[in-house]
């Protein structure tokens, strides 16, 4: 690896790991487009899936107060599994521009409709046969491109959860995802002694800048993290836009 390759490396991860640590998202979004410039889509797909699973854990025990929340998450997590251990064994088989039309336009029907669709009530039937529905696509994006969060965290948003709880949730999720993946894509032969150098490298600038995304969402007004969430969304689905017609 030359300098150039360094630095993408390091700078990618390290703004994503910012984006983590403020947002409890973004982490793929951002650091997948950027290395694959660099490395190739597949590659760059497989060597972030080692920070993120490092990244999601640090957030499960930096949120363990949230805990009590994954016993309402039983459905969704299995939903998301599933889907991910499908989307594992796609992986660079499924025509990358249909999903991307997809994404954008569940997103862009959770952000401007999401709490009607949802309702009030969490419990409701139309929220429970929703949020296991998304889930599961969303595992399926994630086991193909470790992209999920666009559709997952629009879908959370609409639920006007906690700063901290949305953040859990989110890590949560991912992170039994990444499990899958890890499992996945070893069974597949993905992680040759490259791609795992690579990615333990990328573990230094991913948590270091994550501490420093922590540290500023403790800071933030609920209201400013809903908007930062809102952003942070729809800025990832311009660039997926972006990186899957335009780039």
């Amino acid at each position: 690896m030359g300098p150039v390759e360094l630095v993408v490396l390091v700078a990618g991860l390290a703004v994503a790991g910012l984006a983590k640590g403020i947002s409890g998202m973004g982490l793929p979004l951002i650091a997948t487009p950027i290395l694959a410039g660099v490395f190739g889509p597949r590659m760059a797909v497989s060597i972030v899936t080692i920070p993120i699973f490092a990244a999601n854990s640090l957030l499960l025990i930096q949120g363990f107060r949230s805990r009590a929340l994954l016993r309402g998450l039983a459905p969704l997590i299995a939903t998301s599994v599933i889907g991910t251990a499908i989307g594992t064994l796609l992986l660079a088989q499924l025509d990358q521009r249909t999903f991307a039309i997809l994404i954008s336009a569940m997103v862009a029907v959770f952000l401007l409709r999401g709490e009607r669709l949802l309702g009030d009530d969490p419990a409701a039937l139309r929220a429970r046969v929703l949020g296991p529905l998304v889930c599961f696509v969303g595992g399926v994006l994630q086991g193909t491109t470790s992209i999920a969060s666009p559709l997952v965290g629009s879908y959370f948003h609409a639920q006007r959860l906690r700063p901290a709880d949305f953040v859990f949730v989110l890590a949560a999720l991912f992170e039994f995802n990444s499990i899958v993946q890890l499992i996945g894509y070893s069974l597949q032969g993905l992680y040759t002694p490259e791609i795992v150098a690579l990615g333990l490298l990328g573990l230094v600038p991913t948590l270091l800048a994550m501490a420093i995304g922590i540290y500023t969402r403790g800071r933030l007004d609920p209201v400013l993290f809903r908007q930062s969430i809102v952003v942070l969304v729809v800025l990832s689905v311009v660039n997926l836009l972006w990186r899957t017609f335009i780039a």
